[in-house]
């Protein structure tokens, strides 16, 4: 599988997980706004995966990571509990174009959704939040 960035844009599908348990899911969030700066994304059979929304923009990274590097400037939060992500089986990750946004859904076979999205649509440059929907 590549590495580095795979991704860079506003719209993108990212297949390679397709079929595949999701078996951990650790966030980066803001120390002080409790915003989300990057998710990482552990599956089976593969190294870490990391995504986040920037100016407009999905991005997803594959840097070869065995573990996170963890960053001093954020708080490290476990999803994969507090969303009960345990045993969901990934069905297609995208990425998809919302007013001057974007989000990035995970959908599991189950039918829910893992959503990375704005804060805000209209503003390109907004925060950005993670919800089960």
């Amino acid at each position: 599988m590549k590495q580095g960035r795979i991704f860079q844009d506003d719209h993108f599908e990212f297949s390679e997980f397709n079929g595949l348990l999701l078996e951990k899911l650790v966030v980066c969030e803001d120390p002080d706004t409790y915003d989300i700066i990057l998710v990482h994304i552990k599956v089976e059979n593969q190294n870490w995966h990391r995504f986040f929304i920037d100016m407009g923009f999905g991005f997803w990274d594959n840097w070869g990571e065995q573990e996170i590097e963890y960053e001093e400037t954020c708080n490290y939060v476990e999803y994969t509990e507090k969303f009960d992500l345990t045993s969901k089986i990934i069905d297609k990750i995208e990425c998809k174009t919302i007013e001057n946004n974007c989000q990035i859904v995970i959908s599991f076979l189950d039918g829910e959704n893992l959503i990375l999205r704005a804060k805000d649509f209209k503003s390109s440059d907004s925060e950005s939040e993670l919800v089960m929907g």
